[in-house]
Parts: C-alpha cells; structure tokens; sequence
C-alpha cells in the first residue's frame, strides 16, 4: 500500500453475458496507511505541528485544469494527514473527490519519509538509499501442478487436451468470449468521509452476493473441463493447481476460473510482524474454530527490510505452501521511486525457491506514483529477471495514481510475457465504487485481468468508519466479476483497518475477542468467498 490506497456519476453502459462455470504499528510509529497524503505541518524530524486541514481547489489530474463547477475536468481530491509525525511515519491520505493530490510522508524506497508533501505537479524534498542485493537460492525443480493430465482423447472445441504424467501441467481452454461495454468517467465532488470514527459493530456488511456472472474474457474459445481435475476438496491449491490468465480471467489447472479472496498481512511495525509465523498462517488458512478461510496472503516486505528480514517472508511462503494456499510476496514500496535491481533480486531468490511451486504469485511494485511507462519499463525489467526460472506463476502489476489507473496500463499493456494482471486498489469510505469503477471496467472490456490486491472498509489513511453500505457494493461487484481480492490488514496497531484487536494472539486460532469491527465484517465475506473457490 503506502499501505492503503489511496464522488456526479457519469454512468458506462456495461454489457455482459454471464460465464459458464462447470463444477460445483503502533500508529505513532508507523505511516498511517493510505493511498495519499495530507499536508504537512512541520517537517518529521523536528516532530513539528500538524498542518492545517482541507481539500485544495478541484482541478484535472495531473494537469491543473478547470474546476469541475465551471465545466472544467473532474478533480481528485487530497485528504489531509497528520503531520509532524516522527520520521518514517507519514500520515497519509487518500484520493478523495473534488480537490488538488497531497501526498504527506511518501515512503520511498531506502525508507525515507519525505518532509513537507506534495501537491498537484510538485515534488517535495526527501532522500532515497536502496539497499544492496541479496544472494539468489539454488535453482528450483520442476513444477508441479497439483493435479495429474490426461492424455489423448477427443479435444472439445476451442479446447486443447493436457498432455502428460503426473505433475504435468493441463493448458485447459480459454474463458468464454465476451461482450465490451464502454466506461464513464471518474465521478467528481462530494466531501471526504469523515475519518476517526468507529462503527458500533452491530451492523455488518453481507459480503455481497456470488454470482458466476459478470464480464466474460474476450477472444477466447470453449472451456475445457477434464474430468478427474479440479475437484479436490482439501485445499485452494489441491484443487485449482496452477494458475494462469486466459482473457480477463484468473483461471485453474483445468481452466476453470477462479476467485481468491484473503488478507494482506503488514511489514511497517511489529504489530503486524508478529504474524509472519507458521501458526498464524496454518490459522488464516484453516477452516476450523477461530480459522479464517484465507485461499491466498498477500506477504509485504518494506524494500529496506531486504535482505536482512528476507526469512519472514520466506517462513510465510513455506507456511502457504503446507496449508495449501496461495502466496503473492509484495515489494513494498510507494511512491514514482522503486529500485528495479533491488526488486529483481528480491523476486529473483524467491523465484529459485518457490518458482517450482503453483503456489506463488508476484507483485513487484505496491503503490506507484509515477507514470505508466516508468511504470511499466520497471515491471519489465522485473519480469525479465525471473521468466527464465519460473515462466509461469502470475504477475500482478501495479499501475498509477496508488493503483487507481488500472485502465491507463491496459491500454498500453506489457507485451512480452503471459499471465499478467493488473491490480487496484480501494477503501471504501474514500473510493466510492460508481467513480472508480469506469477504470476497471476499461481493462475488464479490453480482455485484461484484475485483481483488489489491496482494499479495506474504512477511509483510505487506515482509519474512518466502516462503510458497510458502499464496502457491500464494491463486494458485490467484485463477485460479479469473479474478482479476486486480499484486506488490508493483518495487525494489531489500532487503526480501523486492522482486522485483529491490540490483545490478539499472535498465532491464533482467534476467538471472537480478538476481532474488530473491520475484521467482524471482512473475514464473513472471505469465507463465504472460500466456499465459492472451492466449489469452482
């Protein structure tokens, strides 16, 4: 995230035929998280006072245009953040309607907080350093899918029959064609949710509704289903192998698609560290008592943290592995400054250790700043580090603006390489969906994958109310969609995204005690979104 992402509707007519599917920190000592910053009132090494409150005037992104009263271009709107934090601990904002993009307490890359903040076409000051490469491991093995092929046999139409033994990998078939819809615009104005607040806890969001409907992939023939795949019924991985992208679909071994829905867990504190553990993992993946159902985590490392605090991750890895689940490894970073060869390095060494697994996926840049082609140059230098040890395991691509742009990468998309998807991120007390959702869809037609590698309920600096009414309506798009998903967060630090209290255990199981109002809303919808995987 910085870890969280950072209202008139103009309405995109979305035409869609339904797809067929066979088969049943302490937060003083922390960033606040969120996708954008406030202003600063004092630099944070002198710990100076919070700068005042307020929205700029609206303009067009990126280029100071008219305000949105006059006629003029839609505008984004900067929250404001605490300032005067202790250094590395920024508070930000998010993207809010109608005003100018703050940005307060940036992390870049060698971990610095920049002082001041940014406002719309300026850069404040702040200093980089990025840390030395690690070793590689050995090389890893062959893959293994999980599931076994078959061989011979008549191919269905538009289908291809996987060839092989065991631990051979099927090519199943291609997601149903699709229909494109065209997309409106960002709606603008409105005033930002008001933040530091919490729910009483006895409203609860429904977890929208599973649907196996929604926009199908385009250019693609019939799905291949082979019988004797895809049903096991002990885990996410036992059951859906590996993955891959056909059209704008997550699909499994046998090329059915597939949803996934789980947590993100949290590298800037403690109170989020303490979970990078096998029993926590073995907890957030079960399906017992006190167990959350998890089918993927989504694993931060702060690019400082590298390589010296590398074996957390890799004991979560290891975990993921054990309990069958999906695991994406998440380069930390915020902001238009990420260090490529840092990067590779990072992906490169977990590539030689797991790449022989289904179970990895990888995400090499959190939340960028920048534009699409640096954006995109970085992903690709990235990728062309680990395609040579693992050609196949699924990359999801940061894009603009904290991830909210998906729909400026698509339509300048990486060329070179399959399985590709790109990410959004949201937090539904700042992002209402009617004014983000235009972006998604935009991929969605064009016959991109996405994916919501990073969300919450609450406002997008990590605090707020918990929107039930708009978290509902971005749930049940999501399913809609069969669009995969992973909260933010796993931690103890108080803020209203924190889905455990400041007593949990570390380890778990985890009583209804240990659970806060983000939590008692996020984790109902994620097993009920299990069920539907393990019935895909």
């Amino acid at each position: 995230m910085n870890h969280h992402c950072v209202g008139k509707i103009l309405l995109g007519l979305f035409a869609m035929l339904p797809l067929l599917v066979a088969g049943g920190c302490d937060s003083s000592t922390s960033p606040s998280p969120g996708l954008l910053g406030g202003a600063s009132g004092g630099t944070p090494e002198t710990g100076g006072a919070p700068g005042a409150a307020g929205h700029t005037a609206a303009s067009s992104p990126g280029t100071g245009g008219a305000n949105p009263a006059t006629g003029g271009a839609p505008g984004i709107a900067g929250d404001t953040g605490a300032a005067g934090a202790a250094a590395g601990a920024g508070s930000e904002g998010g993207i809010g309607p109608g005003g100018a993009i703050d940005s307060g307490g940036v992390t870049t890359e060698g971990g610095a907080t920049e002082s001041g903040g940014k406002s719309a076409g300026g850069t404040s000051a702040g200093g980089k350093t990025t840390g030395s490469a690690g070793a590689t491991g050995s090389s890893g093995g062959a893959k293994s899918s999980g599931g076994v092929t078959t061989s011979g046999g008549a191919t269905p139409a538009g289908g291809v029959t996987g060839s092989g033994g065991a631990g051979g990998k099927t090519t199943g078939g291609t997601a149903a064609a699709g229909s494109s819809g065209s997309a409106g615009a960002t709606a603008t104005g409105g005033s930002r949710p008001a933040g530091g607040t919490t729910t009483n806890g006895g409203t609860k969001a429904t977890g929208g509704t599973t649907s196996a409907g929604g926009t199908t992939a385009t250019g693609g023939s019939t799905i291949v289903i082979n019988p004797g795949q895809c049903d096991a019924t002990t885990t996410p991985v036992a059951r859906h192998g590996q993955l891959k992208v056909v059209g704008n679909r997550i699909v499994n071994q046998c090329g059915r698609p597939v949803q996934l829905a789980g947590m993100s867990m949290y590298d800037w504190s403690q109170q989020g560290r303490q979970f990078y553990n096998a029993d926590a993992v073995k907890n957030l993946a079960g399906t017992g008592t006190g167990q959350k159902k998890c089918a993927i985590l989504r694993v931060p490392l702060l690019p400082t943290n590298y390589p010296s605090q590398m074996a957390r991750v890799k004991t979560v890895m290891d975990a993921c592995i054990a309990n069958g689940i999906y695991c994406m490894p998440n380069w930390h970073v915020v902001g238009a400054n990420a260090n490529a060869t840092n990067a590779s390095a990072f992906y490169v060494e977990l590539a030689n250790a797991y790449g022989n697994t289904p179970n990895i996926i990888y995400e090499p840049w959190n939340e960028p700043t920048t534009t699409w082609p640096t954006i995109k140059t970085y992903h690709e230098t990235v990728i062309a580090a680990v395609r040579p040890i693992d050609p196949d395991n699924i990359f999801m691509l940061g894009n603009p603006q904290w991830d909210q742009r998906p729909d400026q990468a698509c339509a300048s998309p990486i060329t070179d390489t399959t399985n590709l998807v790109y990410v959004f991120h949201f937090y539904a007390n700042t992002h209402k969906l009617a004014g983000f959702q235009p972006n998604i869809d935009k991929c969605l037609n064009a016959g991109f994958a996405v994916f919501a590698s990073e969300y919450g309920g609450v406002s997008s600096n990590g605090n707020g109310t918990f929107n039930v009414t708009e978290m509902n309506n971005w749930w049940t798009y999501l399913d809609k969609n069969l669009i995969g998903s992973t909260n933010w967060a796993v931690e103890t630090n108080g803020e209203t995204s924190s889905v455990f209290v400041k007593t949990a255990s570390a380890t778990g199981p985890w009583p209804d005690s240990d659970i806060t109002d983000s939590g008692n809303n996020v984790f109902p919808y994620i097993a009920k979104t299990y069920d539907l995987t393990m019935s895909q």
